[in-house]
This record gives C-alpha cells, sequence and structure tokens, in this order.
C-alpha cells in the first residue's frame, strides 16, 4: 500500500518545476543572473527576490497577496522601480553565472545563507545584499509595510545605483 502511494506519488515530483505555474503565480523565476545584474544597472533599480519552496503555504501567500500585485504593477510601468524574482532554494536548475561560478537556484539561496521560507532580499547589480532580508511571514497584518520598507530601503540604497 505504501509503494502505491509513493508511485502515485512520483508523477508530482516530476511536475515540480512547473508548481509555481501552475498555482497561479506570476512571479518570474531568476533564470540568468547576469541578464538580471546587467538589466538592474542600466536601469539604476535594484533586484528583489523572493526565496521560496514548493508547496510552502507562506511563500505561496507571501507571493500571492504581497508580490504578484507589486510585479504586475511593474509590468505596467514603462521605467519600473525594481525587478521582483523568485528562486526555488531546492531547484537544481541552473540560474548562471556569478563571479565565474555556474550555480543553481539552491546554491544562489545557499550563497546568502537562505535554507528556509520563505524569505524577500534585495541586491544591487553586483548581486550584493541591500539592507537586511525579510525572514518569513508575519501573521499580525504588517507584512505589507514590511515589504514596503525592504523596497524603499533598496530603490534609495546608492549601491542600487
Amino acid at each position: 500500500m505504501r509503494r502505491r502511494a509513493a508511485l502515485a506519488a512520483f508523477p508530482l515530483l516530476l511536475l515540480a518545476p512547473w508548481v509555481r505555474a501552475a498555482d497561479g503565480a506570476p512571479l518570474p523565476a531568476v533564470d540568468d543572473v547576469q541578464t538580471l545584474a546587467a538589466q538592474s544597472a542600466r536601469a539604476g533599480i535594484p533586484i528583489i527576490v523572493l526565496f521560496t519552496t514548493p508547496g510552502c503555504p507562506f511563500c505561496q501567500e507571501a507571493r500571492q497577496n504581497y508580490l504578484a500585485p507589486r510585479y504586475a504593477e511593474q509590468q505596467r510601468r514603462s521605467k519600473p522601480e525594481y525587478l521582483l524574482r523568485e528562486v526555488d532554494i531546492t531547484s537544481r536548475r541552473p540560474v548562471g553565472a556569478i563571479d565565474g561560478r555556474t550555480l543553481t537556484e539552491a546554491q544562489l539561496a545557499d550563497r546568502y545563507g537562505i535554507h528556509f521560507a520563505p524569505v524577500l532580499m534585495a541586491f544591487d547589480y553586483r548581486w550584493r545584499p541591500l539592507g537586511e532580508p525579510l525572514v518569513g511571514l508575519d501573521r499580525a497584518g504588517f507584512y505589507e509595510s514590511y515589504v514596503e520598507r525592504l523596497i524603499s530601503a533598496a530603490r534609495q540604497s546608492k549601491a542600487a545605483r
């Protein structure tokens, strides 16, 4: 009986890279760190990254209720104020090279000491952290203001320009 349940779950593991898209999350994944860095440098704007894990209800809440609306707003702007992306901290998908070393999503998260999710973090165009990360999800109703503070501080940072 256990074996049958494990085999039934196996196709879900194969679909893991598409889980983010299937749950309605419009945040794009970090596909190429160097391309993002170049876009950030050209526009003088920070890179904001949501670090997540598949199936994490807190990650889904942060993504859908707080960050997806911000992403949609940035997409409508002629000049976005920041680049918003997502990283699955368990993924072995390559995302490009930083400092000449090719990294996976999991290695990118590990590089910044991120081992659980959700974590929201701001970076400059050299992938240097801007300020402190926002760790976890506030259940008291202040998360939106924490997100706004993180993004505002990153945008105002001279390191982002």
